[in-house]
């Protein structure tokens, strides 16, 4: 595994198990706009920006585009579906080796900053990361090039070529790319057998 400086994070289905919890984020939400889903499609969802999710779903009206979204980010911090969140195995150990050779770490990730930080500080991670990058309405969402764009504005004098971002699903090493950075997909469970480029199956490769 190559040496990088910086890594970056993705959150949901990275760094913590949050599928159970966001079943019950996005069924609030869709009971808001008079609909209902599965936890199959959660998992569909859940790699989706909500701007996406309506358009997948062809809801154009803004009126329930708006309800929809807005339930959806209320629902995130209630304690009950933050209490259902998990983080995997591999998480802290891989934290404590990065951090032992003295590399920057930083959550990127289409979630709110306001939810990130309330997950980390449940699981006292919240001086393991240098900064978080989530959701913004000024900013594009994943796969375009701003979350790293963004980012690297916090580490002005490390190279891109000296970063490397890893998320769970395919639009993470597409964000990567678009944002001029390494990217590595992590392939948990074998989910993605036709994907050609760089990955790994836990977390604890990264600090090989």
């Amino acid at each position: 595994m190559r040496n990088y400086k910086a890594y970056f994070l993705d959150f949901d289905g990275t760094l913590f198990d949050t599928l159970d919890s966001l079943v019950g984020v996005y069924r609030s939400g869709f009971q808001a706009i008079g609909r209902d889903c599965t936890k199959e499609q959660v998992a569909v969802y859940m790699h989706m920006s909500l701007a996406q999710t309506c358009d997948y779903l062809h809801i154009a009206d803004e009126e329930q585009r708006s309800r929809f979204t807005l339930q959806i980010q209320e629902a995130l911090d209630y304690p009950e579906f933050i209490a259902q969140i998990k983080i995997y195995d591999d998480v802290i150990p891989t934290l404590h080796r990065l951090e032992e050779r003295g590399k920057s770490i930083a959550v990127v990730s289409g979630n709110t900053e306001r939810h990130i930080g309330l997950v980390l500080e449940r699981f006292n991670l919240s001086h393991d990361f240098s900064f978080i990058v989530g959701s913004s309405p000024t900013r594009r969402s994943k796969p375009s090039a701003d979350p790293i764009l963004f980012a690297m504005k916090h580490f002005p004098s490390i190279r891109f070529s000296d970063v490397v971002y890893v998320g769970d699903s395919l639009q993470d090493p597409q964000t990567a790319i678009a944002g001029g950075v390494d990217g590595i997909l992590l392939e948990r469970n074998k989910e993605y057998p036709n994907y050609h480029g760089q990955k790994i199956a836990t977390l604890l490769e990264l600090a090989k």
